[in-house]
C-alpha cells in the first residue's frame, strides 16, 4: 500500500487509530474538525509530498481534499449515509487514476452495507481474515451506541459541541474497536 486514506467516523476513533499506526511502525497523520488549520494543512502537507504514508479522517475534515495518487481507501467503519461511501471511494479515481477500497465490516454494520449496494448497484465482494476473531465484533448497531452516549449526555454529563451543532456524545464511538479490527501489515 502506497498512499492510503483511513476513513474512521468520528474525531476520537481517528486520533487512536493514528496513534497505534504510529506506535506500530507506519508513518501516519490525521485529520479531523477539531484539530486547528495548521495541523490540518501540515498532515495534508505531509501525505501530499509522502512524508506521511497514511492518513486517517473523519468525512467532515475530507470533504474537498485534492490528493493526486491515493492508492487505497479504507473505510475502518462502514459509512451510516451511502452516498460518504461513493465520496470516500473516489478518492482514489483522482484524474483517472486507479486505485484499491477496503471496507471493514462488523455484524451490526450489515445495514449500512447493503444500503451501498443498493445505491451503487453492485454487489461488494466479501472475504473473510482468517486470524480475526469475529466473536469479539460489535452486535450493536452504531446508532443505538450513539443513543446510549447521547442519554449519558442528557443526564448531566455535558460534551463539547464538536462543530456542527451536535454534542461530541453523538458519535459513535466503540469499546471493542481495538479488537475488532485487523491491523495494517
Amino acid at each position: 500500500m502506497e498512499s492510503v486514506l483511513i476513513f474512521a467516523r468520528t474525531k476520537v476513533r481517528t486520533e487512536r487509530l493514528a496513534r497505534q499506526l504510529k506506535e506500530n511502525g507506519f508513518k501516519a497523520a490525521h485529520i479531523h474538525g477539531d484539530r486547528t488549520q495548521g495541523q490540518r494543512l501540515a498532515a495534508l502537507e505531509g501525505f501530499r509530498d509522502r512524508r506521511y504514508r497514511i492518513l486517517v479522517a473523519t468525512d467532515i475534515a475530507a470533504r474537498g481534499l485534492d490528493i493526486d495518487g491515493i492508492s487505497h481507501v479504507v473505510n475502518y467503519d462502514v459509512p451510516v449515509q451511502p452516498e460518504d461511501y461513493v465520496h470516500r471511494i473516489g478518492r482514489t479515481a483522482r484524474a483517472k487514476a486507479v486505485g484499491e477500497a477496503l471496507t471493514l465490516v462488523a455484524p451490526a454494520e450489515e445495514i449500512f452495507l447493503a444500503a451501498i449496494q443498493h445505491l451503487t448497484k453492485i454487489k461488494i465482494p466479501r472475504q473473510n481474515i482468517a486470524e480475526f476473531d469475529y466473536s469479539r465484533a460489535s452486535t450493536t448497531p452504531p446508532e443505538e451506541r450513539g443513543r446510549r452516549q447521547n442519554n449519558f449526555a442528557r443526564r448531566g454529563f455535558s460534551r463539547r459541541p464538536n462543530g456542527n451543532g451536535r454534542s461530541a456524545a453523538a458519535g459513535h464511538s466503540r469499546t471493542k474497536s481495538r479488537s475488532r479490527r485487523p491491523a495494517f501489515n
